[in-house]
């Protein structure tokens, strides 16, 4: 297509040429050529150096509009991990100085306790008290010194929590009650084809007069012999409520 237009401007200029005369003389007094014709195109020149860089346009400006209205308030999140423990505060100041206690005198302290063992040689009576006739530590103090059995029967002098328990020998069966006055706190039996000791406790809340005993029943076969120590009943104040 190019060198169709080059072919057809050189026919043009020839023409004219041919029409149009020339009155033209060069410095040396010829007469002008006619022009050549144009050459092809060259190549391809290389990149030149890269400019610097432009100016921001309008649009690249940043505009920051009026802060906006405060938005409503989210659910709580969930809670967040245990943290480790915080290392020890420093000490505190030391308090004020107590008053000084009462002495201790043990012979103004409330107690009531007995021991005793049974030391007859005749059978106990099916319902009626057990007779612990004689104190296990007799060479106390008068002031260390429990209380005295009636008929192997404690009276409560002191209003309070006790403990009681005894110990009985008897052969092949017995049955023995814990009373609290008339009624029956609770009965223990047992069996052997021999000898056997039968033993219970308890603790129970007494007023002043409550009588506490062990009974036997139709099943006392308990080991008779004044030097048997094997037969024992023991009660003492755990505290007083009063």
């Amino acid at each position: 297509m190019a060198l169709q237009w080059l072919s057809c401007s050189t026919a043009w200029l020839l023409l004219l040429v041919c029409i149009v005369p020339v009155d033209m003389q060069s410095c040396t007094g010829g007469i002008p050529g006619i022009p050549g014709i144009p050459g092809t195109h060259g190549p391809n020149g290389q990149d030149g150096v890269k400019g610097e860089k432009g100016d921001l346009g309008e649009g690249g400006q940043p505009i920051r509009g009026q802060k906006g209205v405060a938005g409503m308030w989210g659910p709580p999140g969930r809670p967040g991990m245990k943290g480790d423990m915080g290392l020890p505060g420093p000490a505190g100041y030391p308090g004020q100085k107590g008053e000084k206690g009462r002495p201790f005198n043990l012979s103004n302290k409330q107690k009531s306790f007995f021991s005793n063992k049974r030391a007859i040689s005749n059978v106990a009576e099916m319902n009626m008290p057990i007779n612990f006739n004689r104190v296990i530590l007799p060479t106390l103090e008068t002031q260390f010194q429990g209380e005295t059995l009636v008929n192997g029967t404690f009276q409560c002098t002191i209003k309070g929590v006790y403990f009681f328990s005894f110990h009985v020998s008897a052969k092949s069966r017995v049955c023995l009650k814990l009373m609290k006055g008339s009624k029956e706190h609770f009965m223990l039996c047992d069996s052997s084809d021999s000898f056997l000791v039968t033993s219970g406790s308890a603790v129970l809340d007494l007023e002043v007069g409550d009588k506490i005993s062990v009974e036997s029943s139709k099943y006392n076969n308990i080991v008779v012999s004044q030097t048997s120590t094997s037969h024992s009943f023991t009660g003492f104040l755990i505290f007083p409520t009063s």
